[in-house]
């Protein structure tokens, strides 16, 4: 079997059944673009189609991803707007990929060789109800006002700038949260956590932990609202804020393992496991 090269940005690989080919990302491309140099089979020739999916009508979507990325915009249209690039090894094979909506589920098939695969351009629009999962390749959601529920497996998961509910989760990689707001809940196991607070507070709540992992924290000088970042276990913790001087708090043995930043209400926690912490401005 041919390995499989892909290179993209805002661009998903997405199929509800067996993943077609593990791939790797080489360089940064345009997702629009659809271009054969951003797929690789092996040594051989690539051959790409782009193809739009109508999904004006949807109220809501879901997306299940294997060995690629999967990426969310929000856009400014009322409906979500789904571009598809199908790539193969041959044009047989090309011409035997299908992409599907079933019901609000976004899926694909092809031939049983596996030398193909798509990628996706998701924009979504104000509201969003995404449901949204990705196995060994990054998931990204930014720029996105709705409700969002997101696993990842093998991969890292990214939000920036996310407003509404939102559950996300990772397994085995890496999770980052920059800016957003509303009822946020971010969980990672066995993967590092990075959180970069920005604005003059956090409008509604976030609840950040991480398992076996790093925590990393970026909080603005003068932040109007609480932040507790909390170590269990006997990581390191170096904290470099503006706040930290008068800011920390002991655990039952006398151990400052709690450190309390900002000002008002506290509305952000954080907390890691077994792992060492970093705290500084942004």
């Amino acid at each position: 079997m041919r390995h499989l090269a892909l290179a993209l940005t805002v661009v998903v690989a997405a199929s509800t059944a067996s993943a077609h080919e593990h791939g790797s990302y080489d360089h940064v491309s345009s997702a629009e673009e659809c271009s054969e140099r951003n797929v690789h089979f092996g040594d051989g020739r690539t051959y790409v189609k782009k193809e739009i999916v109508d999904g004006s009508r949807l109220r809501s979507l879901k997306a299940s991803v294997s060995n690629a990325p999967i990426s969310v915009v929000g856009g400014s249209s009322s409906g979500y707007q789904i571009t598809a690039c199908k790539a193969a090894a041959s044009l047989a094979d090309l011409d035997a990929i299908r992409v599907t909506l079933d019901g609000n589920t976004l899926q694909s098939s092809g031939p049983a060789n596996k030398n193909w695969t798509v990628l996706y351009h998701i924009s979504a629009p104000r509201g969003a109800e995404l449901d949204l999962s990705a196995q060994n390749g990054p998931l990204s959601i930014r720029d996105l006002e709705g409700n969002v529920v997101a696993r990842a497996k093998n991969g890292p998961l990214s939000l920036s700038n996310v407003d509404g509910n939102v559950d996300a989760s990772t397994t085995n990689g890496p999770i980052s949260v920059s800016g957003g707001s509303g009822t946020v809940k971010v969980e990672a196991t066995n993967g590092p956590l990075s959180v970069t607070l920005d604005g003059g507070s956090f409008r509604g709540s976030l609840d950040a932990s991480t398992q076996n992992g790093p925590l990393s924290v970026k909080v603005p000088r003068g932040y109007a609202s609480g932040v507790v970042v909390e170590s269990r276990g006997r990581g390191p913790i170096s904290c470099k804020a503006e706040d930290c001087d008068h800011g920390w708090r002991s655990d039952d043995d006398g151990e400052p393992r709690r450190i309390e930043l900002g000002r008002g209400t506290a509305n952000v926690h954080l907390s890691t496991v077994n792992g060492p912490v970093t705290i500084k401005n942004e």
